[in-house]
């Protein structure tokens, strides 16, 4: 018995190791589980709303009060599941900003939420232009044309020289102040020529560039404005070499 009793407490021991074993690696299967479980379904929400609102932009912003509940209460788990998710940020800061659009929330706490999630945006992904490019349009929305507006402008434009989205925000805002003979055009208009040129040449950009000169009847002006830029630059806009040839 003084022999079996060490035996007897040295196989408990292990056994009691073994036990416990199993458990921590159960613990941790589950856990691991969990955690992709929260991360997969975090994806999904995110790109089920990501479609909504490519649908959005396609159709007009003809969503529906039910769409917009929708798509904000499934992008808002995905930002609670995962907070420093920089994706999930920014597609939450642009569900406010369409409801805000779209009459579906108070204007003004709509675009002040959007911001919150493009600034949180920016501070876990700091050199992704296209979050600046939305903080400057939150901005315009806002109606607020100061040095923070120009702030944003300045990041997107040094972070992104050949995105297509600032292309389009210089080209969108440029000719809205020329329109409406803003001063603040005047601190804008030299990348706003620049990035007329970048838009046109970039075929990403191009139609909306083009649809925006329509637009605006701007066709004369921004011949002018081109006037140093190679003839394959100055053709995309309608008569704009032979204009230039006439005056030579």
């Amino acid at each position: 018995m003084a022999i079996a009793f060490p035996r007897v407490l040295m196989q408990t021991r292990i056994f009691i190791k073994q036990y416990v074993a199993v458990i921590s690696f159960s613990t941790l299967a589950f856990i691991c589980l969990v955690v992709a479980l929260r991360f997969t379904s975090a994806s999904f929400d995110y790109y089920q709303v990501r479609n909504i609102l490519a649908s959005w932009q396609d159709s007009g912003n003809q969503q529906t009060l039910a769409e917009y509940q929708r798509a904000k209460k499934a992008i808002q788990s995905a930002v609670d599941s995962q907070p420093s998710h920089p994706l999930y940020q920014d597609l939450l800061g642009q569900v406010y900003e369409w409801g805000a659009i779209a009459g579906y929330e108070d204007e003004s706490t709509a675009l002040r939420a959007a911001k919150a999630h493009y600034l949180r945006g920016t501070q876990l992904r700091p050199l992704w232009p296209v979050t600046w490019v939305s903080l400057a349009m939150i901005k315009w929305r806002q109606q607020e044309f100061d040095e923070q507006m120009l702030t944003y402008l300045q990041r997107a434009s040094e972070l992104g020289p050949k995105k297509p989205e600032v292309h389009l925000l210089y080209v969108q805002l440029g000719m809205a102040l020329y329109a409406s003979n803003h001063p603040m055009l005047l601190r804008i208009r030299d990348e706003f020529y620049h990035r007329i040129s970048l838009g046109l040449r970039d075929s990403k950009s191009r139609g909306q560039v083009q649809a925006l000169i329509k637009q605006y009847d701007a066709q004369k002006r921004v011949c002018r404005w081109l006037r140093n830029e190679p003839l394959s630059i100055q053709r995309i806009i309608p008569g704009c070499p032979r204009s230039q040839q006439k005056r030579q």
